[in-house]
């Protein structure tokens, strides 16, 4: 990625003073093209690392950048042509670009096949006195809440994986919805999602999990052919899928989810947060899903408003491959 770096520092001109915090500032050429005076009191600047940069004028308040995780947008383009870069350079850089992440893509991908993957999740605790939902024959208030909860979501309390404790302990166990994270038929985890009364002090969500290359569903993959990859469980959940449980999958989830050796979909929220999850998509050649639904954040909105088969079927039917449509698609999507 040093290409766009250095390109970015040769047009720079030479007369542009640099300060101690890094910035290089100058007289913005970008003011006129935006209708706005010149400026002459060089209130343009850039601030450029080894691997990403910024501009920022504070006179017409144009802002562009560029990181890895990004491509040549129109608003770079725009501020390449102002400081004079030909149309022709910057394309073939944008080539170049693509190029280079190809590479990187077929790198990471050939590292991945290589990589023998170990996964050693041990048997964890649950909570005290925890035990499936459809084991209790008495309702208290705390447990009403629970289910209650569990109806507006959609979830079937007579699920094995769906549990309450009456402890207090820990993080105010009672009123949490439990679901607990099974690997081949042992407890590995678990996440408690608070139902209570909403506080500041009390975080929503209480998770324990076996190691930071945990991924939920892992095991009841085998005889699929095709792999559906969300963020959170409950997702998961409604699309017999799997999830890495944050908007971010590591190079160790990643690795174990190619480790399967199937078509991989990845269904990101419809959120700013899941662009760096299409991104690593995008380096491991999976697919990625993008369905049309109204007002659905994830999967679980989609399954309780449409029901569970016309949700997998969205996806299957929206799922794309072209790392250059995934771009384009993805900043209209996750915003």
């Amino acid at each position: 990625m040093r290409l766009i770096i250095d390109f970015t520092r040769a047009i720079v001109p030479p007369n542009w003073k640099s300060s101690p915090s890094g910035w290089i500032s100058g007289n913005c050429p970008v003011c006129v093209l935006n209708g706005h005076s010149h400026d002459t009191k060089g209130r343009g600047g850039f601030l450029i690392s080894d691997d990403k940069f910024q501009y920022n004028c504070f006179n017409c308040n144009y802002a562009a950048g560029w990181s890895p995780d990004k491509r040549i947008d129109d608003r770079v383009k725009k501020l390449y042509k102002a400081f004079g870069a030909e149309e022709s350079d910057v394309q073939r850089l944008q080539l170049q670009l693509l190029e280079e992440r190809e590479i990187d893509t077929i790198l990471l991908r050939q590292r991945a096949k290589d990589a023998a993957v170990d996964i050693t999740w041990k048997e964890h605790e649950l909570p005290e006195g925890a035990k499936p939902i459809s084991e209790y024959t008495e309702v208290t208030p705390e447990l009403e809440r629970v289910l209650e909860y569990m109806v507006s979501r959609g979830l079937d309390p007579t699920d094995p994986r769906f549990y309450y404790s009456p402890s207090m302990s820990p993080a105010r166990m009672k009123n949490r919805f439990i679901h607990v994270f099974f690997y081949k038929g042992v407890i590995v985890g678990y996440t408690a999602r608070w139902v209570g009364a909403p506080s500041k002090e009390t975080p929503k969500y209480f998770t324990k999990q076996p190691k930071i290359d945990f991924v939920y569903g892992l095991d009841k993959q085998s005889n699929k052919k095709i792999v559906i990859v969300t963020e959170g469980q409950l997702d998961a959940y409604f699309t017999d899928g799997i999830a890495v449980g944050s908007n971010n999958i590591n190079i160790e989830q990643g690795n174990i989810i190619d480790s399967l050796k199937k078509k991989i979909i990845l269904l990101p929220d419809a959120d700013s947060a899941s662009k760096s999850l299409v991104q690593t998509a995008i380096d491991r050649g999976w697919y990625v899903s993008f369905p049309e639904w109204d007002d659905c954040k994830d999967a679980a909105d989609a399954a309780l408003k449409y029901g569970e088969l016309f949700t997998i079927q969205t996806i299957l039917d929206s799922a794309i491959h072209n790392p250059l449509k995934i771009q384009v698609i993805m900043n209209k999507y996750c915003k």
